[in-house]
């Protein structure tokens, strides 16, 4: 039986490329690493789960519960412990310059 020539459905990426046209940092895990305080720090976004868990903003000193998308922050190159993540509102995180954060930012 022959090929068809006809392009793929559903966006599916060829297999023959590399990554399939995602951006580096999904590749990557969905990390990446920005300068901030000094320091690099790696950045990644989080879907919301039902894990019940809550985090308090280091950036509004407000609870950010699991069952909302925020973004996970921690040191790239130093204290690479689970206790030295930083849940962030996503919106706390994008204001960073503008909002000195509190007492739980390492």
């Amino acid at each position: 039986m022959g090929r068809s020539n006809r392009p793929r459905r559903h966006g599916r990426p060829r297999k023959g490329a590399a990554g399939g046209g995602l951006p580096p940092a999904v590749q990557r895990g969905g990390v990446d690493e920005v300068r901030y305080a000094g320091q690099l720090w790696s950045v990644r976004q989080v879907r919301p789960n039902d894990s019940g868990r809550r985090y308090l903003c280091p950036g509004c000193q407000q609870d950010v519960s699991a069952g909302t998308a925020h973004t996970v922050v921690w040191p790239s190159e130093s204290m690479l412990e689970v206790e030295n993540r930083r849940h962030w509102h996503t919106v706390c995180w994008s204001a960073r310059e503008r909002r000195r954060p509190g007492g739980s930012f390492a």
